[in-house]
């Protein structure tokens, strides 16, 4: 009877033991996962799309590029927020990228071969003023809306 209860109570202190070591284990993992989360970083890219086809384009790539988790594009300022994880990738990499689909990325210059491949209204270089997919700078008009103006021939925006 001694014996068989030495031997429940080594039992007992054997489980607590593993009990232990797996609740260092689930600690350890879960704060590797902490570690994780803070390598998202954002950064916000100036391009020079200036129409719907631009913004196409980036939205059936720019969220593909390896370690983006999310990406979002202004047409109006040509300006991109890319969310992304700096253990896979980080902003150079992203501009460099970006220039390869053929857009300026901030101070990295578009791939000319890629840029010469776009369609003729993303070739356009979007200048202050113009509103997006125009090609013409309304910074002079005087409220029309998007009705159009001599400079655009009457044409809608």
């Amino acid at each position: 009877m001694k014996k068989l209860a030495i031997l429940i109570f080594a039992a007992l202190i054997g489980f607590s033991a593993a009990a232990q070591d797996a609740k260092k284990t689930s600690t350890s993992s879960s704060s590797s996962k902490t570690a994780t989360t803070s390598t998202i970083q954002k950064v916000v890219i100036q391009t020079n799309g200036v129409c719907s086809k631009c913004e196409a384009l980036f939205k059936e790539n720019v969220p593909f590029f390896k370690g983006v988790k999310d990406y979002a594009y202004d047409p109006k300022t040509s300006k991109m927020t890319i969310t992304y994880d700096s253990k896979k990738t980080n902003p150079d990499l992203l501009r460099q990228q970006i220039s390869k689909l053929g857009y300026n990325a901030d101070n990295v210059k578009a791939d000319p071969a890629a840029r010469a491949k776009l369609p003729a209204c993303c070739q356009v270089d979007k200048k202050p003023g113009q509103e997006a997919g125009c090609g013409h700078n309304h910074s002079g008009c005087s409220g029309h809306g998007n009705s159009g103006c001599g400079g655009c021939n009457g044409h809608k925006h």
